[in-house]
């Protein structure tokens, strides 16, 4: 009984390989006649299992080789903009040093140049640190400016490097003048990280936004060199003087160069020339 199932059953695979192999003529294969209907079917169904396989594993490499192109891509494009980042950088770099150098043009006396390379970490801003030494000629209290303006004075000075007292430091004093009035005072630093002039006459009529310069008194800085301008007037009732708050002219947590000033045997601004009129 159970022989006489198994030979139904192979009997009735071989009938179902040929009709399907009737039904479908595009069927074609190695094998004729009716080994043909038999094999060819089998035939056919293995190839295009294998072509199935095939084709998934041929997208399958194809996928691979994308993703490292992508991969490879990405590495690429990163390191054009690491590229932009850095040519970015210099032409900023760039920008600070020409806005130096005509800051050097305009005045008469001898300057170095110098990087910052630290600040103090605690509190307000007091002192920086520049990559100028003893070895470069810097000496105590040589005056330390920027295109923006007065930055300090040299306060400690060692082989490589300098410390640069910045004018918000409690003890830096500097003799101003108000550009516009001509009226003179000492700029301070309050200890907390602001400015103010003191010992300015109360009679002089100082204005907001009005300009704080150098004034070459005590020769210790240089004449006109821009530090501030008013932002507040205080004055008392009484007494011989006001006092100016002052907005600093130089943003020292930006501050990446600077000039030290070694030579003041010049200590004037030099102003154009103006060609004298004859009145007749």
């Amino acid at each position: 009984m159970r022989r006489r199932t198994k030979l139904l059953l192979v009997f009735g695979f071989f009938l179902l390989l040929v009709v399907i192999q009737i039904r479908n003529p595009q069927i074609v294969g190695p094998y004729k006649g009716i080994l043909g209907n038999v094999l060819n079917p089998i035939v056919y169904a293995v190839n295009g299992i294998s072509s199935a396989i095939s084709g998934v594993w041929s997208e399958y490499v194809w996928l691979i080789g994308v993703a490292k192109e992508n991969d490879a891509l990405s590495e690429r494009i990163e390191l054009m903009q690491l590229e932009n980042a850095v040519l970015a950088e210099k032409l900023v770099q760039l920008d600070n040093l020409n806005r130096l150098l005509n800051f050097k043009d305009t005045y008469a006396f001898s300057t170095i140049a110098a990087n910052v390379i630290g600040r103090n970490t605690g509190g307000y801003m007091r002192y920086i640190i520049i990559d100028r030494g003893s070895t470069d000629g810097i000496e105590i209290n040589a005056p330390v400016v920027s295109a923006s303006g007065l930055v300090g004075r040299v306060s400690n000075v060692f082989f490589n490097t300098s410390e640069v007292m910045l004018l918000y430091h409690h003890d830096s004093n500097v003799s101003v003048m108000n550009s516009r009035t001509r009226a003179v005072g000492m700029l301070k630093g309050d200890g907390r990280g602001g400015l103010f002039v003191d010992f300015y006459d109360r009679l002089d009529a100082a204005q907001p936004d009005d300009v704080m310069i150098t004034s070459g008194m005590g020769q210790l800085y240089p004449k006109g060199i821009r530090c501030g301008t008013v932002s507040e007037i205080q004055a008392p009732p009484t007494g011989l003087f006001q006092k100016l708050i002052i907005n600093g002219s130089v943003d020292n947590y930006k501050l990446e160069q600077v000039l030290v000033v070694t030579d003041t045997a010049d200590m004037e601004i030099e102003m154009p020339v103006v060609d004298e009129m004859v009145m007749e």
